[in-house]
């Protein structure tokens, strides 16, 4: 009977183990995703619909990293959209990176 109850000991203790493992688990999940959401959205591409009187400078300033060197910013913009000069048209819709 010794045997018994020391086994079904050790069974109750792996259970509780993995339970908690399991709620520890639970918990953390929600806080590590949160952080990299954080993280991941701002590093996400905008998708902007060119209007009338838009430039890429003005996009550039509205989308763009705060004190983020403009230039580079534009730069950026022409490679992701394939864009070989600075005429962008009314409905266009390009990506800039937010990041």
């Amino acid at each position: 009977m010794a045997r018994r109850s020391r086994s079904s000991f050790q069974q109750r203790r792996k259970r509780v183990v993995v339970l908690a493992l399991v709620g520890l688990a639970l918990l953390v999940s929600p806080l590590f995703a949160l952080s990299l959401g954080g993280r991941d959205e701002s590093k996400a591409p905008a998708r902007v619909v060119v209007e009338s009187g838009d430039t890429l400078w003005g996009l550039a300033r509205e989308y763009g990293p705060p004190n983020a060197d403009l230039r580079r910013v534009v730069d950026d913009i022409r490679a992701t959209n394939g864009l070989t000069g600075s005429t962008i048209r009314p409905g266009q819709v390009l990506l800039i990176g937010t990041e």
